[in-house]
């Protein structure tokens, strides 16, 4: 207790006697970061921390925990006067930074990590005080993004407003240690927090991970299918992750819906994007039970590639669960170590890119688009994907190239590929379609305009139209052709015939379908050329093991607009 007494003693002393203890959230921020001095641009070669008491008060600083990443060193006993900065670095580097301001060696100060690093100060009780999500981006990608320059936060008043309120010093000698900061103004955090993932840590505990330090807002509880869950806590050193204890476990097959109370925002107070999240316990796919659905391997200038999946199945898949490769002889790669979830009948689309693309294509939907850690290369004129479980199973498979496209494109810059049906194979050609203009071309984590709609199994042959009109616009530029003979171990052939009688198209033939399959008639000939306006004839004829033989024919209307 003495020590403690002789700091009360020292810091009433010189703030006559006014003294608020340890800083609250956003109180003290760390207001600069120098990971990489090298090359000097006139400071010392040596790594440091700024951290600034934003309040008119002066407030304690023995304790504080300063984390970067797995490393925790505590600061030294002493306080910190309002407005006033403080330079943390070192022992070793505590006489280099000395004429510059206060400086206060840390023991164990850790090594700041110059491709990224998580940053937290929490006062000795745990408490967040200031996280700080570092990473190259602070300095751009312009002259200031080599070494002997230091990041700074730009406006103090909006300490969490993280990457947009930082930037690169812009003082001659690469940093402003001890003083104002080169570059002040007004950045405000208008932005709602989004859900980068939820899933169940375990069956009674469900974490909410989001893009940016929330604050828990004192422990209230939130509800899971309408049931109050215990108080929340934090799932990490910055406050991003939240952990929601459940009361009751989750069950294999439930999804259940949690809701987010509205006293969880972040430090600006916005609400989060959304508040009403679903979640499950995940089971690992069978062939089929994720397909690829949308691809953009020639995206336009200044934008990124994109693939995008469809959960064809009743189950919560895990892509943490998963890998790509982009050949039989590419290495597989692990999409992402966030245990991001696909609900059923769910699409997400998954990119490298961190521009916003709901700004390009207005139909896309900028909650089912994941930024993964890695993917494979798409190269634009022709390529495979291939989708791994954990055993290295194969999922699914696409071979992709330029004639997939409508052949009236006058170019395929920046135009997806777009499956016509979500849930058939990602084998089949002529399930592949260009996305519509309408949606500037790609509908990145949103159903596809020129999907249509599965009419089921049936009796026999079954299309999803009587009229198909390939003109691009994204309504009925297609017909789904179903045949569904009966039984097992059929052969089927499909034929489309013109209204002279001759052979138009021939979209299967003797091909085995088992119970049955769908095939797609895009309204072209069999050499890929476009056929005329009219009536066509469409017949389907089947056989099986068991000597049966079967026939029909519909009439479709091939018509452009």
């Amino acid at each position: 207790m003495l020590p403690l007494l002789s700091l009360y003693l020292s810091v009433t002393a010189q703030t006559n006697g006014h003294i608020t203890g340890y800083p609250a959230a956003g109180d003290v921020v760390i207001s600069e970061i120098m990971a990489d001095p090298t090359p000097s641009r006139g400071l010392p070669e040596r790594e440091y921390l700024e951290i600034t008491n934003r309040t008119g008060d002066s407030l304690l600083t023995g304790g504080i925990m300063l984390i970067a990443g797995s490393d925790t060193a505590f600061l030294a006993d002493g306080w910190i006067a309002p407005g006033e900065r403080i330079i943390l670095c070192s022992s070793g580097s505590r006489s280099y930074l000395l004429p510059y301001g206060r400086v206060m060696a840390v023991k164990s100060f850790p090594s700041l990590n110059d491709a990224g690093e998580l940053l937290a100060l929490r006062d000795p009780g745990g408490r967040l005080i200031h996280a700080v999500s570092y990473g190259p981006e602070y300095l751009g990608d312009g002259p200031r993004s080599g070494g002997g320059w230091s990041a700074e936060l730009a406006d103090t008043d909006n300490p969490f407003n993280e990457p947009y309120a930082w930037g690169p010093s812009v003082d001659p000698s690469g940093g402003t240690p001890g003083r104002i900061n080169s570059s002040v103004m007004a950045v405000p955090d208008t932005r709602c927090p989004r859900i980068l993932a939820i899933w169940p840590v375990t069956p009674d505990t469900i974490a909410v991970l989001f893009d940016e330090t929330i604050m828990l807002a004192g422990g209230e509880p939130w509800l899971a299918d309408g049931i109050s869950t215990l108080p929340p806590l934090s799932g990490d050193h910055i406050d991003r992750t939240a952990l929601v204890p459940l009361t009751e476990p989750l069950s294999p097959s439930a999804v259940i819906t949690l809701l987010i109370p509205p006293q969880i925002t972040d430090f600006a107070g916005n609400s989060p994007c959304l508040s009403e999240l679903m979640t499950g316990l995940p089971t690992d796919p069978l062939p089929g039970e994720l397909l690829f659905n949308e691809l953009m391997p020639d995206p336009p200038e200044g934008h990124s590639e994109y693939l995008e999946v469809y959960n064809n199945s009743g189950n919560v898949i895990d892509l943490s669960r998963l890998f790509l490769a982009g050949g039989n002889s590419q290495a597989a790669i692990s999409i992402t170590g966030i245990p991001r979830q696909i609900l059923p009948q769910g699409y997400l689309a998954l990119t490298t890119g961190r521009e916003e693309f709901v700004e390009h294509y207005p139909c896309s939907d900028e909650n089912a688009i994941f930024r993964a850690d890695r993917l494979p290369a798409l190269p634009d004129d022709r390529g495979t994907l291939i989708l791994y479980d954990k055993n290295m199973n194969i999922i699914d498979r696409v071979d992709y190239h330029p004639g997939m496209h409508l052949i009236f494109l006058s170019g395929t810059d920046g135009v997806a590929l777009e499956k016509v049906s979500p849930s058939m194979a990602s084998d089949v050609p002529g399930n592949w379609r260009s996305a519509p203009e309408t949606c500037n071309w790609g509908t990145p984590g949103a159903p596809n305009p020129v999907a249509i709609e599965d009419p089921g199994e049936g009796d026999g042959l079954i299309l999803s139209s009587k009229r198909i009109s390939p003109d691009g616009d994204g309504y009925e530029d297609v017909i789904s052709v179903g045949v569904f003979p009966g039984g097992e171990d059929n052969v089927i052939s499909v034929t489309v015939f013109n209204d002279r009688g001759y052979p138009a198209r021939r979209l299967a033939e003797r091909f085995y379908a088992g119970n049955g399959a769908r095939f797609i008639w895009d309204g072209l000939a069999d050499d890929g050329v476009r056929l005329p306006a009219g009536l066509y004839l469409i017949i389907a004829e089947s056989y099986n093991n068991t000597g049966t033989s079967r026939r029909w024919k519909e009439v479709c209307a091939l018509l452009y607009r």
